[in-house]
């Protein structure tokens, strides 16, 4: 099994198996140590950097289109008027599949993250995509994105960032909607009667159905559904779809 090299950072010997549970580790300790220094995303570009283009260093990374979001294109845009030469705007882009997948289907897409390294990665990974790759940071967005999208999808970002910050960032999606644009959200599902503890581990943090309505209360929530997660057996995902009036 891979180890840590002695520094800690996310390093694996070539051709070692790699560790999931120390690579899951790493990262809580650097989005406490963020959190502690003042700056609680700053640890997004640090586990990109650390990773050297080694996709396997990043949990989220699946390589292909979130199953949630091709589903739910699947089950209601299947006519594809929708889609076709609409601007959707991907949060927190990730590697980069999810805003390809939009792509493809004839949307404009424009796709960010806070992480310059990874927005790198993302155009070395699809050199001839007609998406519009970004470094910006959620909280401080261009005000020519507001009401100038369409769709707006954010997959497992609320999750992964502190609730110090995480009502604050939440509250900038719904701005970005153009009159009957979409939102959708797909992350980790948590009870609602459960509590988030304040010393709760994480990322990633569930979120509770409540949280969510509560953060776009000038949205209606079209759609509520849980999924399985086919790899974590003990883990629920949710998907939840809003319209702007």
């Amino acid at each position: 099994m891979g180890n840590f090299t002695g520094d800690t950072r996310l390093r694996w010997d070539m051709g070692e198996a790699v560790d999931i549970e120390a690579i899951r580790t790493r990262i809580r300790e650097m989005a406490e140590n963020s959190r502690r220094e003042g700056d609680p995303l700053s640890w997004f570009e640090e586990i990109y950097s650390e990773s050297c283009r080694n996709a396997e260093l990043i949990p989220w990374a699946d390589l292909q289109p979130n199953p949630l979001m091709m589903e739910w294109v699947n089950e209601h845009k299947s006519d594809g008027q929708f889609l076709v030469n609409k601007r959707a705007l991907m949060v927190g882009c990730g590697l980069g599949d999810d805003a390809v997948g939009l792509a493809e289907l004839g949307m404009e897409v424009v796709a960010f993250d806070l992480s310059e390294t990874c927005i790198e990665w993302c155009k070395e990974r699809f050199p001839k995509t007609d998406v519009k790759w970004l470094v910006a940071d959620l909280a401080k967005l261009p005000d020519e994105w507001i009401n100038n999208f369409d769709l707006v999808v954010e997959i497992h970002i609320l999750q992964a960032v502190q609730r110090e910050v995480r009502d604050e960032l939440a509250s900038q999606l719904p701005p970005l909607l153009s009159p009957g644009g979409e939102l959708l959200c797909i992350g980790r599902r948590r009870p609602e009667r459960a509590n988030e503890p304040i010393d709760e581990p994480g990322p990633p943090w569930p979120l509770k159905r409540s949280w969510l309505e509560l953060c776009f209360p000038d949205l209606t929530l079209l759609e509520y559904k849980d999924a399985p997660d086919e790899v974590e057996l003990d883990a629920i995902r949710y998907r939840a779809w809003f319209r702007n009036s």
